[in-house]
């Protein structure tokens, strides 16, 4: 299988090596390509290019691993010169509604668009770093990187734009969570109750994340008001004992919010489902489900 990598960088070059291993022929695109990827391409015997017009004719897949404000114009570039049934992979950090704007003109032209987001840290855990796709040519795909000994996993019943969304999301909540650990624990690290702290949050371990993430929306829609004053108490301790205090008001913030509008509005039941927690919370934010 011939591929094109448009964006010979750490990602392309982290999947070429191992598809070169596995018999497929190379064609690198870059506007200004390294010493390293010249190097690549001279010792796999490779083509290399600078321009997408003349480094796609030929090739099966397309691979995009340019920077993301690049992707929706690298696609349509690299979509115009496709043969029909090739597969474009955007392996980029966009806009999803950039790549499913992309992915709708894919299809008119026949062409098979895959979403695939990196869920890890590419120098680290190279091509066996964790992959999440989506598209019409997601099979195709996984099949690809497979070959390389990457795992790629599908989003079920997913559209192209749908991995990139799933990945912001999950850098909503582990850069969150990143943030409030750090707070947390140079409070504890401080005091000198690191170890008791990670006994005192063992609790969390009994339940899977997802039923506790869901005791979490449940719960906020009724305990908001108590909670609120558990934060305000915890902001204030932080500051008496001189630590940076960054991610506490804005949890002070939407408990805030949240038990005002419980004042004016509140919840149904004292017991609600997810799905009741989730209609109250965009009823009550004025946001549309």
């Amino acid at each position: 299988m011939k591929i094109a990598i448009i964006g010979a960088g750490e990602v392309g070059l982290t999947y070429a090596r191992p598809w070169s291993a596995a018999g497929h022929s190379i064609v690198l695109c870059d506007l200004k390509p390294s010493a390293t990827a010249k190097a690549f391409a001279a010792e796999h015997q490779a083509e290399i290019h600078t321009s997408i017009p003349q480094a796609l004719p030929g090739c099966d897949v397309v691979v995009s691993c340019v920077f993301g404000t690049a992707s929706l114009q690298v696609a349509q570039q690299a979509l115009g010169v496709m043969a029909k049934g090739a597969l474009f992979i955007d392996m980029t950090t966009a806009d999803p509604n950039q790549i499913r704007t992309a992915a709708s003109h894919a299809a008119e032209l026949g062409i098979e668009y895959v979403d695939v987001a990196i869920l890890g840290a590419i120098a680290l855990t190279h091509a066996k770093t964790n992959l999440l796709g989506a598209g019409a040519g997601i099979d195709q795909a996984i099949a690809l990187f497979a070959s390389a000994g990457a795992p790629l996993k599908a989003v079920e019943g997913g559209a192209a734009g749908d991995a990139a969304a799933l990945k912001i999301l999950r850098s909503v909540f582990t850069k969150g969570l990143e943030a409030l650990t750090i707070e947390c624990f140079m409070a504890a690290e401080k005091q000198g109750v690191t170890n008791k702290l990670h006994d005192a949050l063992s609790d969390i371990d009994q339940a899977s994340l997802r039923d506790f993430l869901g005791a979490l929306i449940r719960t906020h829609v009724v305990h908001a008001p108590r909670r609120l004053k558990e934060v305000e108490e915890a902001e204030r301790q932080l500051k008496m004992a001189g630590m940076p205090v960054a991610v506490l008001p804005g949890v002070k913030d939407l408990f805030q919010r949240t038990a005002t509008q419980i004042g004016t509005q509140p919840a149904a039941s004292t017991s609600p489902t997810l799905e009741q927690a989730f209609d109250w919370l965009f009823e009550a934010n004025g946001v549309k489900k």
